[in-house]
């Protein structure tokens, strides 16, 4: 158990933070390991509950740690995840900052260069796992339009994964998953089954590429469905979320509006 000095200064919880941070970068702490109890802490770094809370807190806020309640109740070290890129993207979104065309244009910049490694470093397990999401995702479209909407966006996360570069999944999660929470609920009842088929079909054929070991094709397939998805959202989304930057997009990859 990792041993910590009395603190006599100020910002004590930002003080903890930092210590059990540490504790965590170094690996005295592992994911999935259960960091010592409130009383514990209190002890070790001679500060009250209150601080310990506060610091505990940021920490779960930074993505460093997940804290549980019941019979496993404490805090426990969490694996490394996109979880805070995520919210910030999320709060921005909300204070209007990034609007849908901010986070297609990003994509644009993203995801095809993706799917372009991911045809030439992909194995045969990342070919079936990717397929069996696309037909999970077409069997949900009877039931839940809105879930088989959110399996099959996140297609382009696991061709992320295949790049085994943590800065383009996890940034690619994060847009995904705000792109995901804001534009699907935005939407939820205006895109027919007809629409959710043909953003299934457009990832079955980057996928035929990425099969194909076809790098080129895959980028190509990548930026195609990229704009498609744009086009159809643009026609249901609330005039409020066009942007100037809806002027560029549609320049620069020649298509009207």
């Amino acid at each position: 158990m990792a041993g910590y000095k009395s603190l006599k200064k100020p910002l004590l919880s930002q003080e903890v933070k930092n210590a059990i941070q540490s504790s965590i970068a170094d690996a005295t702490f592992k994911p999935g390991e259960k960091l010592p109890s409130e009383r514990e802490l209190v002890d070790q770094f001679q500060v009250s509950r209150v601080t310990i809370r506060e610091a505990l807190r940021n920490l779960q806020s930074a993505g460093l740690i997940e804290i549980r309640r019941g019979v496993y109740a404490g805090a426990y070290v969490s694996e490394p995840n996109s979880d805070p890129i995520t919210e910030n993207f999320r709060n921005l979104i909300h204070m209007g900052h990034i609007g849908f065309s901010h986070l297609i244009d990003a994509r644009l910049y993203i995801e095809p260069r993706a799917s372009e490694i991911a045809a030439k470093y992909r194995s045969d397990d990342d070919i079936d796992r990717l397929r069996q999401l696309l037909d999970r995702a077409e069997s949900q479209i009877p039931n839940s339009r809105k879930d088989a909407r959110l399996t099959n966006v996140s297609f382009h996360c696991e061709v992320a994964k295949i790049t085994k570069n943590p800065i383009i999944i996890f940034i690619t999660e994060s847009i995904t998953q705000s792109y995901s929470a804001t534009i699907i609920e935005l939407t939820r009842t205006r895109l027919k089954r007809q629409v959710i088929q043909k953003f299934i079909q457009g990832h079955r054929e980057i996928l035929d590429a990425i099969i194909k070991r076809n790098s080129a094709e895959a980028y190509e397939m990548t930026r195609r469905h990229l704009l498609a998805t744009y086009q159809a959202y643009a026609r249901v989304m609330p005039a409020d979320q066009v942007q100037e930057i809806d002027r560029r997009i549609r320049q620069e990859n020649h298509f009207g509006g």
